[in-house]
């Protein structure tokens, strides 16, 4: 964990610095502070981009190998919706300009990182707190493995941007453009049913439905094996069973919805759609872990990871909402739980140090002479 803590506290520090800059000049949270965001979102995008060596890269930078050039993509396997059209004509293009394998990564770093940050800085009321939910539950992280979702996910963090701004049209083709790199993103598609009062009907049906399916998953899976041929995902029963998601991680994934229990009436009282629908798509992502339980964490946990966004967002908020009595010890307890699961998901379950490699800034800018 040596390899992050440094730019974790980076991060933390320019947050800060964004913050009380924001509190000192009584600047909307909606009003970027172009020069410190701009600072940020390139620090992280450059770590992420500078890694060699972490879960899925090597895989990645295979497939970026072996991409056609631009004029033989259309005829190459690599046209295919389960594939991705969007990844691999987008990977043909890089590859027909003669960009490096790091430059590859480093692309779809700046990419995925700039919508990551820029939806914390629109919907967090406390950005600082954001940032450090942003590592602690693994939501940076995972853009150094799973590249397609993570672009897919970004993408649909422009649409929830567009959706809450009732631009519907802009909103459908970032879905669509989504589902040029994932098929899975087509999730994004509950947005706009997302959008009610928590802790009504709908919050209870939702619940029931999940705890339904994580119950009857076995008999569910013919469905959801046609449901992924449809999008032509080479899925097959084994795929849907076998380890499911770790407990503990199903636990913290709760922490926004079992908060809200005994604070509904107050935290849910004078807020508007948005609100709504950062706290329902939180609610989602911890249903679908909950699935995951009885299924395999590789499927649902991924699944579930789309609206991990939310998480980071909806958290600092609710926090910030409830009574002064309550709130400094409940951000405490967050603050240092989550230090505990960040602790556990980069040392215990996965050796962070241990899976990631990087080249040095000076080395990647060489490269290119």
């Amino acid at each position: 964990m040596s390899e992050l803590m440094p730019i974790l506290v980076f991060s933390i520090c320019v947050a800060l610095v964004i913050e009380i800059r924001d509190d000192h000049l009584c600047i909307s949270k909606k009003k970027y502070d172009k020069f410190y965001t701009f600072i940020l979102i390139l620090v992280l995008s450059l770590f992420c981009g500078l890694r060699t060596w972490y879960n899925d890269t090597v895989t990645y930078k295979q497939m970026y190998e072996q991409a056609p050039l631009v004029q033989n993509f259309w005829t190459s396997d690599d046209a295919s919706l389960a594939g991705g059209y969007g990844f691999g004509l987008l990977n043909s293009i890089m590859k027909t300009l003669g960009l490096s394998t790091q430059d590859f990564l480093m692309s779809y770093a700046f990419m995925t990182i700039i919508p990551y940050i820029l939806f914390i800085r629109k919907f967090c009321p406390h950005f600082t707190f954001g940032i450090f939910l942003m590592f602690a539950t693994g939501f940076y992280t995972f853009t150094f493995a799973a590249i397609k979702q993570c672009m897919a996910t970004g993408l649909c963090l422009w649409a929830v941007m567009a959706a809450v701004d009732r631009k519907w049209g802009r909103y459908i083709l970032f879905i669509f453009l989504a589902c040029l790199f994932h098929p899975y993103s087509i999730v994004y598609l509950v947005v706009p049913f997302l959008i009610f009062r928590p802790w009504s009907s709908r919050t209870y049906i939702c619940i029931i439905a999940f705890i339904i399916i994580g119950f009857t998953l076995e008999s569910l899976l013919g469905t959801i094996l046609d449901v992924t041929d449809m999008i032509g995902a080479n899925y097959n029963e084994e795929s849907f069973v076998g380890e499911g998601v770790n407990l503990f991680r199903v636990l913290v994934a709760f922490v926004p919805l079992v908060l809200s229990v005994p604070y509904k009436n107050f935290l849910f009282y004078n807020v508007g759609r948005t609100e709504y629908l950062m706290f329902n798509m939180s609610m989602i992502h911890a249903l679908l872990m909950f699935v995951g339980i009885f299924g395999t964490a590789n499927y649902f946990a991924r699944l579930a990871n789309y609206f991990l966004p939310a998480v980071v967002v909806v958290l600092p908020w609710m926090l910030n909402k409830l009574y002064d009595r309550h709130q400094a010890f409940l951000k405490a307890s967050c603050i240092i739980g989550y230090c505990g699961y960040f602790y556990y998901d980069n040392v215990i379950a996965r050796h962070f140090d241990t899976m990631f490699m990087k080249i040095g800034l000076w080395d990647y800018i060489t490269s290119h002479f």
